[in-house]
């Protein structure tokens, strides 16, 4: 038997010893989450990133997501790392549901015992060698065509133009020609994220890169194309985006995000209605709506200095589809949106002056009949994301500027 006096002194020895250790103590960083659209949003995709010092996060694995001291789903990927293979910018997205004009005030904590709660109805990601299948969609990995399905309600995409195109000063259409490079990027549970990169040739001499991402939400029915296109040369004047859909018998009912709400019908697969606008510097746009047989369209509607006009409805019985474009109201140019009664969808753009990168995002939302009052997003709530702020102190402590508000 040990003696107690000896028990006494070796049990001071330890306390000593572990007095000695590092703790292991959790830190935190705030992040103001602001809804400033007047909308109340239910599961809103909150995407947004917040850098750390050299060695204070070693892993993503190793942070979660308060709100009101109560832990919340969140998905946290490294987008780059230190040196010493620690996280030097973390990509943080959330569902987010919050009142009109409301702020929630969120704290990620992080710390080598940190660890997250499993994250509920993760969105399935399943790659084989033609193409990756997203919860209900289907893209090709060659990217051409792009969507292969999207089977919501069995629908399927049509044959036609099906993914990016870019028109040259020539007035020359081209196509992606040649096998992309594909990465997940993010695989969920919460938001899956892919990208495409490659080249479109011009001619046999000039070729610019795109990059095509594919972002989508597990909490909502909207997959959000980002297309870029970079062009040293100056010698892109558009680029544009296509989808064709079925969306069953006819009629098909359209309608236009204007001031007047213009709406109509496509009666046959010959028709088409186009909406082309000119958005100037100052915000303000002129607008034309034509609608008739195809090459033989008839000016529908017209308005001068409008706001601009960024999406629009199609519909046919219980299938309906909603797409809006993210930069209308920001980026001046001409834009295109084109509605086909053979179900081509186009999004066309062109700057006002010839630039060296193009952009263009694309959402298109296909709605679950009967429609989920989550799930379901208005037009005007895709267009005025949630604006997350992080303390500032953080991107001081890491070395970076904070992003302008």
């Amino acid at each position: 038997m040990v003696p107690s006096k000896q028990l006494c002194t070796l049990a001071s020895l330890l306390l000593v010893a572990c007095a000695g250790l590092p703790a292991q103590t959790s830190k935190s960083v705030s992040v103001a989450v602001k809804e400033t659209a007047g909308i109340r949003r239910f599961g809103f995709p909150v995407n947004t990133r917040v850098p750390f010092p050299q060695g204070a996060l070693a892993s993503p694995a190793n942070a979660r997501l308060l709100l009101n001291d109560q832990e919340v789903p969140v998905e946290c990927t490294a987008e780059t790392r230190w040196p010493d293979g620690s996280v030097q910018w973390l990509a943080v997205d959330i569902a987010v549901t919050v009142g009109p004009k409301e702020t929630q005030n969120f704290r990620l904590e992080y710390g080598p015992d940190v660890k997250a709660m499993p994250s509920p109805r993760p969105l399935p990601v399943t790659e084989e060698a033609a193409f990756i299948q997203v919860g209900s969609w289907r893209y090709s990995k060659s990217a051409k065509p792009l969507v292969l399905s999207v089977k919501y309600r069995n629908e399927e995409i049509a044959t036609g133009m099906n993914g990016i195109a870019v028109t040259d000063a020539a007035g020359a259409s081209h196509e992606i020609s040649e096998a992309p490079k594909v990465e997940i990027v993010k695989r969920g549970p919460l938001y899956v994220l892919l990208r495409y990169t490659g080249k479109i040739a011009i001619d046999a001499r000039y070729s610019v890169p795109y990059t095509i991402e594919i972002g989508m939400p597990n909490s909502k029915a909207w997959a959000k194309f980002a297309a870029t296109v970079e062009d040293p040369a100056k010698r892109v004047r558009e680029l544009s985006f296509h989808t064709p859909v079925t969306m069953g018998p006819f009629p098909w009912v359209w309608d236009f995000g204007t001031a007047r709400w213009t709406y109509g019908q496509l009666q046959n697969a010959q028709e088409q209605v186009t909406l082309t606008q000119t958005v100037r510097s100052g915000g303000t746009a002129d607008w034309n709506i034509s609608l008739g047989v195809k090459s033989k369209e008839e000016s529908y509607e017209t308005m001068d200095r409008s706001a601009p006009v960024s999406w629009v409805h199609l519909q046919a019985g219980t299938e309906a589809v909603a797409m809006f474009v993210d930069e209308a109201a920001r980026q001046p140019g001409t834009y295109k949106f084109s509605l086909g009664g053979d179900g081509q969808t186009s999004f066309r753009y062109a700057p006002a002056q010839p630039g060296t990168r193009h952009q263009l995002t694309v959402y298109e939302h296909f709605v679950r009949t009967p429609v989920h009052i989550g799930a379901a997003t208005s037009p005007s709530a895709g267009l005025a994301p949630l604006v997350a702020e992080w303390d500032k102190a953080q991107y001081s402590a890491s070395g970076q500027k904070p992003p302008r508000n």
